[in-house]
């Protein structure tokens, strides 16, 4: 802030208490729940809101000087935009973030008049004059000229504070308005300690493709900024802007009072917001510093299809090599590889869902049985959704390679895998077999003993049938070529 900024700030009277005109909006973005979440209640940098609210002040004409104070501590003071309905004018903004803690009271009090008590005994002294120093005790300069030394005080009185220093974290604008009256002005700026997530619960019936779910979402809601949020209306906008960070300022936690809570009886339809969606909560409420709310999100569907499977997986990367890789030895990982339980869907209408699905936790339900969780991405409409939900007990692989040939002249190679799976299950099951042929880039399953199916350009898949209480084998031979032109290492 300039000069002719603070110097009006200090001399012209404050004008009338800043009123909310109307409700206050609060737009939550999701990302960073978990660090919002677990801050322990203190407030939090991380995490990103918008707030919107609309303030009115008794301006007289002139310059007047207006402050507000109820803001987050995670506030970025960058984004602070201040912006009249009517003709007045934002001639200059502050944000003050020194505090007049005891410390910072005596430093900027130095060269002032200040009124020290003393305890004598059973009694207090009281001393007036200049403050001289201020440290391990305070110095004085008595009127009369004598300069006396407390190396211990009880209390001090200043008869003003001090320029620079305020009793609480505020803005400070000094705003030109051409008449009397009230005006009334749009507020807006972001902060972080504000996150949210969508939480899920799948509760399955049924095996295989005869797999049926009962599914529905909230939104947990985290604020540890430091301020409360009373009266507010919520949006939460399902999606990630860029955003640039840096340390921001430094505020008190706001105190605690009776509290609304964010309700709502039924899940909010989602809208575009930009490049994104945002779900907005009909009504207003409180949303206090220090807590974690609910909130229906996606209304309840039941009977939607679903598969239940279990899929394996090579143990190769989906890495592209530059040339062929004829080392014998190249990848060779054997021995077992886990088995995993998948839950597919498909996010269409004619399942029971066709919403878009924010990103979040997905906790999965055989019954009351608890099968796993699984994070869910940003997920629109009519897309498929695939949730690994963790390793099978009773279903195992075991890899091993049978052969590898090279045959520099002929410019190919064949290599010869065999995969053992068992399940110890009472009921039959089928696995997805992902096996990537990362050998090469021209590749085909010449020999297999379940057929082969091409899943994208470096992988082949395999439906192995596995009886209850037994075992099967796939066993195939993949043939890798290369042009003449082709180097070999």
């Amino acid at each position: 802030m300039n000069r002719h900024l603070l110097a009006l700030a200090t001399a012209a009277a404050l004008a009338s208490p800043a009123i909310a005109a109307e409700p206050t909006r609060l737009t939550i973005y999701s990302g960073d729940f978990d660090a919002v979440a677990r801050s322990g209640g203190y407030p939090a940098n991380a995490g990103h809101a918008l707030v919107d609210t609309t303030l009115a002040w008794d301006l007289k004409p002139g310059d007047n000087a207006v402050r507000y104070s109820r803001l987050p501590q995670a506030l970025d003071a960058s984004s602070v935009r201040l912006e009249p309905r009517g003709k007045a004018s934002v001639r200059g903004q502050r944000y003050d973030f020194a505090l007049a803690d005891q410390d910072a009271l005596l430093r900027r009090a130095i060269g002032q008049t200040v009124t020290v008590e003393q305890g004598v005994g059973n009694g207090l002294e009281r001393h007036t004059g200049t403050l001289l120093a201020a440290g391990n005790g305070l110095t004085l300069q008595l009127p009369d000229g004598r300069v006396k030394v407390l190396s211990n005080y009880a209390s001090f009185e200043l008869p003003a504070l001090p320029e620079g220093l305020a009793a609480e974290p505020g803005l400070a604008w000094t705003i030109a308005s051409p008449a009397a009256g009230r005006e009334s002005f749009d507020l807006s700026y972001a902060t972080g300690g504000l996150a949210w997530r969508a939480e899920y619960q799948a509760t399955l019936r049924g095996q295989g493709k005869a797999c049926r779910m009962a599914f529905d979402g909230a939104a947990m809601v985290a604020n540890t900024s430091g301020m409360d949020f009373r009266d507010v209306g919520l949006s939460l906008v399902a999606g990630q802007p860029n955003r640039v960070t840096d340390a921001g300022y430094a505020a008190p936690m706001a105190a605690k009072s009776e509290r609304m809570m964010v309700v709502a009886d039924a899940a909010p339809s989602p809208e575009a917001s930009g490049e994104y969606h945002a779900y907005r909560l009909p009504g207003t409420g409180d949303l206090p510093t220090g807590s974690v709310q609910r909130l229906p999100l996606v209304d309840a569907a039941t009977g939607v299809a679903c598969e239940r499977r279990y899929e394996t997986r090579s143990p190769m990367g989906e890495w592209q090599p530059p040339q062929p890789m004829i080392d014998p030895n190249y990848n060779r990982q054997e021995g077992e590889q886990p088995v995993i339980a998948n839950l597919l869907f498909e996010n269409a209408k004619s399942g029971g869902l066709g919403v878009p699905l924010p990103a979040g936790r997905v906790r999965v339900f055989d019954g009351k049985d608890f099968l796993g969780e699984a994070a869910l991405g940003h997920t629109p409409a009519q897309a498929n959704v695939s949730l690994a939900l963790g390793t099978v007990f009773d279903i195992t692989a075991e890899r091993e390679r049978a052969d590898f040939q090279l045959d520099r002249s002929g410019r190919t190679m064949t290599e010869t895998i065999v995969l053992t799976l068992r399940n110890a299950k009472d009921e039959a099951a089928t696995v997805h077999v992902r096996e990537v042929l990362s050998r090469w880039t021209d590749w085909e399953v010449t020999q297999s003993s379940v057929p082969a199916k091409k899943l994208d350009a470096q992988a082949a898949g395999f439906e192995v049938a596995v009886p209850a209480g037994g075992q099967a084998q796939l066993r195939y031979t993949v043939r890798y070529r290369w042009a003449p032109d082709v180097r070999l290492p």
